[in-house]
């Protein structure tokens, strides 16, 4: 059997906090997973106390041999290495409330292979940097008042017989829907390939490149694979399901997605402390190769023309 659960969070106390397309992210998941042979429990705007009951349900569900699925579209946090998942109905969450006031990721995985899954499929599409908050960085956003918070996600190591699926390498940020944009830059990639027949490894691998592409190398998902064997979701049988073939005619292209200003901005103040390495430090923000060469030339044109201005007889 195939065992899902689904929860995406958009509705967050504070106005600086919502977001826009994590309970679409959601809902889009939910059908294709259905589509594809899931039994799927589908939370949207989750409170905690909603959030630990439909965990229970969905870890009773797990039978041995089974494939487990977790998704999460929504804010989320990592203290001393571990990573937690926001829910809805909290504003003054600090260190030593966090473990009874979020959803341990760690602990949630743990508890997953008690159950002795065949395989747990774990996608946290998470860690919003969100582009309507003038907050400089997620500490700021939920008023961590600990530097033991860090913004993004810690790297997990799966048991055996897991794979975890990020939207963003650790530590960073990754881009959400906005606009007219239903979907985040990672879940609007990932219903193109998850409902196709192809090896679930490949999926992530073929999803994390069009990701980098379509936010213009800003954002970088990251995988954690603990699982050797070829794994299908989708049999060529399923191609031919009118079902999925009306999900895949009704999806859009995704992207561009647009970095927030705030990193452009960012990227402007540093170029001055950027020295040898500069080729690697524009190929990780996205950025023309040549970017500072263009800046360095600019400079020392202006230099050159007040040089020349000084030496003209005065008119005047």
């Amino acid at each position: 059997m195939k065992r899902a659960l689904v929860i995406g969070n958009d509705d967050y106390p504070l106005e600086h906090q919502k977001l826009e397309s994590c309970v679409d992210d959601a809902n889009d998941m939910h059908d294709a997973l259905r589509i594809i042979g899931f039994d799927v429990l589908r939370k949207r705007n989750s409170p905690l106390k909603d959030t630990q009951i439909a965990t229970e349900k969905f870890l009773q569900s797990i039978q041995p041999g089974d494939t487990a699925f977790f998704y999460f579209s929504g804010h989320g946090c990592q203290l001393d290495g571990i990573n937690y998942l926001i829910p809805t109905n909290d504003t003054d969450i600090d260190e030593e409330s966090i473990k009874y006031r979020a959803l341990n990721a760690q602990k949630l995985t743990t508890s997953v292979h008690a159950r002795r899954p065949g395989l747990f499929i774990m996608v946290l599409d998470c860690c919003r940097d969100n582009p309507f908050a003038d907050q400089a960085s997620l500490k700021n956003f939920f008023g961590f008042r600990s530097t033991r918070f860090k913004d993004g996600l810690a790297p997990m190591k799966g048991p055996p017989s897991t794979i975890i699926a990020y939207a963003c390498a650790p530590d960073q940020l990754s881009l959400a829907g906005s606009g007219n944009q239903r979907n985040s830059a990672y879940t609007c990639t990932l219903l193109h390939y998850i409902v196709l027949p192809m090896d679930i490894k490949t999926v992530f691998q073929k999803t994390a490149i069009d990701v980098h592409k379509t936010t213009g190398g800003y954002q970088k998902p990251y995988l954690s694979i603990n699982y050797n064997k070829p794994m299908y979701l989708v049999n060529n049988y399923m191609v031919n399901n009118p079902a999925l073939q009306n999900f895949l005619r009704g999806r859009r292209s995704c992207g561009p997605y647009i970095a927030p200003s705030k990193r452009r901005d960012v990227i402007r103040n540093h170029q001055s402390r950027v020295d040898a390495s500069q080729y690697r430090w524009n190929a990780q923000f996205g950025m023309a190769n040549n970017y500072q060469s263009r800046v360095n030339n600019s400079r020392i044109k202006n230099a050159a023309l007040n040089i020349c201005r000084s030496l003209l007889p005065d008119t005047n």
